[in-house]
């Protein structure tokens, strides 16, 4: 998988954390199996990040848009509580079918509820708040998203979302993707409602919570 740090130092990363399951590690490797699409899933470093959110934070309800083959909702789900739970929605019914199999091979599976269609209809037609929202789909909806998504958080809660650096394009953005990053990053930055900042972890994380009155 392409890597946004050398190997080495990846390597070095993840045998100096918490280490996961051999479910996850099958997981890992059979999303590795795809080929270049695999740099679409959640690294360890980025994982882990997400599982100390969820602990400092006590979270019990979390969102997280784009699911893949279910790598960064697994890594989650062990971080809730037993009663906690975690809604995930995609629009690829094949990877989503591998995300599935390992889920139910996980003590924490459960605690995981796929929603297979396009992202903005789905959370439309869900009720309630979230203590997380994990953005990770289609960039060009990044703020699409965020609109939707920041009047949907708890009291504390938290939206996160990933590859907001795009590997250094937004620096000088040329492609749809990269354009669309860049613009949600200064809409986040531009709304004064929300503190925010990035976190260069792997493709960088922003991180997004509503101001305090």
């Amino acid at each position: 998988m392409a890597g946004f740090l050398s190997e080495e130092l990846e390597k070095y990363i993840s045998d100096h954390s918490e280490k996961t399951g051999l479910n996850e590690q099958s997981l890992r490797d059979e999303t590795l199996k795809l080929g270049p699409p695999s740099a679409m899933m959640s690294g360890d470093s980025v994982g882990n990040f997400l599982k100390l959110i969820i602990k400092i934070n006590n979270c019990k309800r979390i969102l997280e848009i784009g699911t893949f083959t279910g790598y960064s909702a697994l890594m989650m789900a062990a971080a809730l509580p037993s009663n906690g739970k975690l809604i995930t929605c995609d629009v690829n019914k094949e990877t989503s079918e591998i995300a599935k199999k390992y889920w139910a091979k996980s003590p924490h599976g459960s605690k995981i509820e796929l929603h297979i269609g396009p992202a903005i209809e789905t959370i439309n037609n869900l009720e309630g708040e979230f203590d997380l929202i994990f953005i990770d789909a289609d960039k060009n909806n990044y703020s699409n998203y965020f609109e939707i998504c920041k009047n949907r958080l708890s009291k504390n809660g938290l939206i996160i979302a990933d590859n907001v650096l795009w590997s250094g394009k937004v620096l000088k953005p040329e492609d749809d993707q990269a354009k669309s990053i860049d613009s949600f990053n200064k809409l986040v930055n531009g709304d004064n409602e929300f503190w925010n900042t990035i976190v260069p972890i792997r493709d960088g994380l922003m991180i997004i919570k509503k101001r305090g009155k």
